[in-house]
């Protein structure tokens, strides 16, 4: 019964959907499974790529396709152990393919005799030669070996695109003049095996990052001139070494020269200020100058069977360490002098300008400081939050301000609590006194700020981010104050956004801050000091301002002096343009009321025309109107009773919302307004003035319907 109901049921269904169109569900028949393709156990290869055919018939079917990997013995990065690089020049290490050698042309290369032929010289392309991507210069050419790459073989003027690989043979032994120069997309080339590296002979190769040398008999002349994005050399040792090694090298962060290297050539990193990290074989003996390094240096370690030199803590020191020699300028955080050390020696080897250091600690060993008193050792290196001295040297008040900061603490013995901590894991250093953030040492770019300390609002401390690499900052609003110099000389940032909360811009906060284009700055900044925005003297890098407040609020900020300011100075061509809170533009035009003083420098060299010193204005700080070229109308309020050195003086017209007698009271005590005797000044009627008025002046004004000032005419 219930077998029928259901047959009876599903019959229903089926003329249901005939009746109203609908088909029946179908029976939905399962996928075919996906076919296993089978691959070929051996490598296929082209003059690009190698894969692993189909055997399965399917010819479109391939496996582990992939570019040839040719290792030319250039490392690319300084962990790697040097000594056990090999050599597989053009075969591909995964798959064996072997590039074909290059269709070149070649001079022959003649012995003693002059008559000859010992090898050949590859002095160019062929003409044949299409494939100018990879360089692969055979060990032999006519039977005789390839010994070297001549002069200007494949010198390009203007740059190349093409060349990326070049792979030489362990037959040549020597790059000639020029040979590479402007070889801009050149990445790879095997150097291990030179002898001599001629002048100039890799210059302007920019796209090259690493390169490794052997022993060499002659380097040339600046080799590696304008090489760019160049990171890492090593050179075992040479015989000849030629000056300006590494010159305009802007990217190198490492150099190591080996064992058979007594001493660097002059100016070896002549424009290379990126050099972090420099390494000296057993053999080095050269005698320490302040030239010798480079000038970013960060740490310098030297081989430890080297007898004139020894290291620690990246500082140089003679052999037994009895006298400190050398202080890397970057070096950064604590820094502790070796004990046993006796002297710290001259000059460079002063802690002068050393903006990463945090701590120093002088040993109890140390008998004599050549520059005659601690403080003057360390000079500048504002970032020195204490110092432990151990020894019996004393501290003496110098008269001339040697650097030392106000805040630096003087610990007498190393159990006394450090003021300053290590950095935390963002990288964040803290003074535990002030809870003010002490420095920067982490590797973002762009970077936002802690919101707090400890849970409470804090400052950003002086030097805070000095020389830093940052991009982008966002300050938060726990942020109270940016200290001075925080920011400076960091070249490469270019936006900074100031939250609501931070009260003061400190002198010199964003000093040579060369790319800065925007900046935005909260209503609730009180100060900003002098030299705040200097870097901007003379550029046009800062294009846009974005402050939150109005042009009242903004008129009441105190500013150090010119320097501080965005606008047009002297030294700078181009004002910034000013946003206020309302997302427009600073108005050539300002009304400035309900604030009693115009701060210093408020706007000086603003692109303005007109100026309304209104209600309650009493006070015009010194310069606040200084250099506005455009500036012809300016209305002092009758409650304002001090503005003498607050206009050019090339300024000759004066509206005066007060009469004449009381005129004469302005700028009391700084010789009344002698500064503004020149000027023209026409005097407030709200009704048209009388002949007794006219009498009284030449000059009256009212207010017209746009606000500002219009003179009366005598009828």
């Amino acid at each position: 019964m219930k077998h029928n109901l259901v047959l009876g049921l599903l019959a229903f269904s089926a003329a249901t959907a005939a009746v109203f169109g609908i088909a029946a569900c179908k029976k939905k028949e399962p996928s075919p499974p996906p076919h296993e393709h089978s691959y070929s156990e051996t490598w296929s290869s082209d003059d690009a790529s190698h894969w692993h055919a189909s055997t399965c018939g399917h010819e479109d079917a391939v496996s582990g396709k992939a570019a040839h990997d040719y290792v030319n013995g250039v490392c690319g990065t300084c962990n790697h152990v040097h000594e056990n690089h090999t050599f597989e020049g053009t075969t591909c290490t995964v798959c064996g393919y072997t590039l074909p050698s290059s269709k070149l042309q070649y001079e022959e290369v003649l012995g003693e005799d002059g008559e000859t032929v010992t090898g050949y010289s590859v002095v160019g392309w062929g003409e044949s030669e299409t494939d100018r991507t990879n360089l692969v210069i055979p060990a032999e050419y006519s039977g005789k070996p390839v010994v070297s790459v001549g002069e200007q073989a494949f010198y390009v003027a203007e740059g190349d695109e093409t060349l990326t690989a070049v792979f030489l043979p362990e037959s040549v032994k020597e790059l000639g003049e020029y040979c590479f120069y402007g070889c801009s997309a050149l990445t790879k080339i095997n150097l291990e095996h030179l002898e001599n590296l001629q002048k100039g002979a890799l210059r302007e190769c920019t796209a090259l990052e690493s390169a490794e040398l052997g022993y060499l008999k002659t380097v040339g002349k600046y080799p590696f001139y304008g090489c760019t994005s160049l990171k890492y050399v090593r050179i075992e040792g040479a015989e000849n070494f030629e000056t300006e090694f590494l010159r305009y090298c802007p990217a190198l962060e490492r150099a190591e020269f080996g064992d058979g290297v007594e001493s660097l050539p002059k100016n070896t990193f002549y424009d290379s200020d990126a050099v972090r990290e420099l390494s000296l074989g057993k053999a080095f003996s050269q005698e320490v100058t302040s030239d010798t390094f480079p000038a970013g240096l960060e740490s310098i370690e030297v081989s430890a069977e080297n007898a004139t030199y020894s290291t620690e803590g990246g500082i140089l020191y003679n052999k037994d360490k009895t006298e400190l020699l050398y202080v890397p300028k970057y070096l950064k955080g604590r820094v502790v002098i070796a004990d046993g050390v006796k002297k710290i020696g001259y000059g460079y080897t002063y802690f002068w300008e050393h903006p990463f250091i945090t701590s120093v600690t002088i040993p109890a060993s140390v008998e004599s400081i050549a520059s005659g008193s601690i403080e003057s050792t360390f000079r500048d290196s504002n970032r020195i939050a204490e110092i432990y001295n151990l020894s019996q040297i004393e501290f003496v008040n110098l008269e001339d301000d040697f650097g030392l900061a106000e805040t630096t603490v003087i610990h007498k013995s190393l159990s006394e609590k450090s003021v300053v901590t290590d950095p935390d894991k963002d990288g964040f250093v803290w003074r535990t006194d002030t809870d003010a953030l002490h420095a920067y040492f982490g590797e973002e770019t762009q970077l936002t700020l802690p919101g707090g300390h400890d849970g409470k609002p804090y400052a950003v401390g002086a030097y805070a981010f000095y020389e830093s690499t940052l991009e982008k900052v966002t300050v938060p609003s726990g942020v109270t104050a940016l200290g001075q110099y925080c920011f400076g000389y960091s070249s490469s940032l270019s936006e900074v956004a100031i939250a609501e909360g931070t009260e003061e811009i400190g002198s010199g906060a964003f000093y040579s801050c060369s790319a800065l284009s925007r900046i935005s700055i909260p209503k609730s900044v009180k100060t900003i000091g002098t030299g705040a925005f200097f870097a901007f003297m003379g550029s046009s890098s800062l294009e846009r301002v974005d402050y939150a407040g109005t042009v009242s609020e903004w008129a009441a900020i105190e500013f150090g002096n010119s320097y501080a300011n965005i606008f047009k100075t002297p030294l700078r061509e181009t004002p910034a343009a000013l946003y206020l809170g309302d997302g427009s533009p600073l108005p050539e035009t300002i009304v400035i009321e309900g604030i009693e003083k115009v701060g210093m420098s408020a706007f000086n060299g603003a692109p303005i025309k007109a100026v309304v010193l209104g209600k309650g204005v009493k006070n015009v700080g010194q310069d606040a109107f200084m250099n506005c070229e455009n500036l012809t109308q300016v209305v002092i309020g009758k409650d304002v009773t001090y503005f003498a050195h607050a206009f050019s003086s090339s300024l000759k017209t004066f509206f005066y919302e007060g009469d004449k007698e009381t005129w004469a009271t302005l700028n009391d005590g700084s010789g009344g307004s002698s500064a503004l005797k020149s000027a023209t000044v026409s005097y407030f009627s709200a009704e048209a003035p009388s002949e007794e008025q006219w009498g009284q002046s030449a000059n009256w004004w009212r207010y017209g319907i746009d606000g500002f000032a219009e003179p009366w005419t005598k009828e």
